[in-house]
């Protein structure tokens, strides 16, 4: 079966503005600094994700990135989608909105995307970036949203 093109990405744009997050055309550079707004060009992920997961969860992955005290300016499709990943294989995180945001706010997520991007390859291939986050943020924030028992022995 054949990959299916997403090009209809007009309610992932809605989703964005609803957030205060402005979708770029993937020619136009991303603008830093202080007073910048969050940017993404990731308009057909997000899209995809609405269609996979629904307008819910996608709304839950862009609220946690986007509401952080000190939040990435470029929203990378491979740090959407590694927060998808999470939600999608620990539901109660994205339940638990809250305290996932709280935890975020320990981390430098530009920080853990430099460290992806600089991460091994397999056989010469550039890293899987998405899968590096995803993998990161996991290891980081395990002990927080799922705290294991003190004293307790097996």
């Amino acid at each position: 079966m054949p990959a299916v093109t997403t090009t209809d990405t007009r309610e992932a744009e809605s989703l964005c503005a609803e957030l205060g997050i402005e979708v770029l055309h993937a020619s136009k550079r991303i603008r830093t600094g202080p007073c910048s707004p969050q940017q993404t060009h990731s308009a057909v992920r997000i899209q995809k994700m609405i269609n996979l997961r629904g307008r819910e969860h996608a709304w839950a992955v862009l609220y946690a990135l986007s509401e952080m005290e000190n939040p990435p300016i470029e929203l990378k499709s491979s740090l959407i989608g590694a927060v998808s990943d999470l939600f999608s294989n620990y539901p109660a995180w994205e339940r638990r909105l809250g305290d996932f945001l709280n935890a975020l706010d320990l981390l430098d997520l530009d920080e853990l995307q430099r460290l992806a991007w600089s991460g091994p390859g397999i056989d010469g291939a550039p890293p899987k970036t998405r899968i590096l986050i995803t993998g990161y943020l996991q290891v980081l924030l395990m002990p927080v949203m799922e705290p294991q028992e003190q004293g307790v022995f097996l």
